[in-house]
């Protein structure tokens, strides 16, 4: 049984889903991870992970503008008001979605559908560095 944990560190425009399968399968692949369950954390309360469609951009753009009218920017609305708008709504998003998916590994890929990619989903308006932590348990 082989166990590993490490760290990836992505560059995220602001509320946009970012694509990191790519970036998550070529650290399975250098670090020769063949077959088990990864389980992927975000440590961060502004931001989440999906599982979602690749094929169409709009997919992405509908997410987006779906959870910008679940929970709006509203100055003055929450209680939580420190000096960012944005700060209060992002932490909400966060909570309805999810800080860690755990995915199968097989033969060295990410079980991914066809049409399926990792997504960092940046609630805030501003861009940032967010760091995943990643643990592979298996062989």
């Amino acid at each position: 049984m082989k166990q590993a944990f490490f760290d990836l560190t992505v560059d995220v425009a602001g509320k946009s889903l970012h694509d990191i399968s790519k970036t998550v399968q070529d650290e399975v692949t250098s670090r020769e991870l063949c077959s088990g369950l990864l389980t992927i954390w975000c440590t961060h309360t502004g931001a989440s992970l999906l599982v979602q469609a690749n094929a169409d951009d709009d997919v992405a753009a509908d997410i987006v503008a779906f959870f910008e009218e679940l929970v709006p920017k509203r100055p003055g609305h929450y209680r939580h008001a420190p000096d960012q708008d944005d700060n209060a709504p992002s932490h909400l998003r966060a909570l309805l979605t999810q800080t860690q998916i755990s995915m199968p590994v097989e033969d060295g890929q990410l079980a991914l559908g066809k049409v399926q990619s990792l997504f960092v989903f940046e609630h805030r308006e501003v861009g940032r560095a967010r760091r995943l932590r990643l643990h592979f348990i298996g062989k």
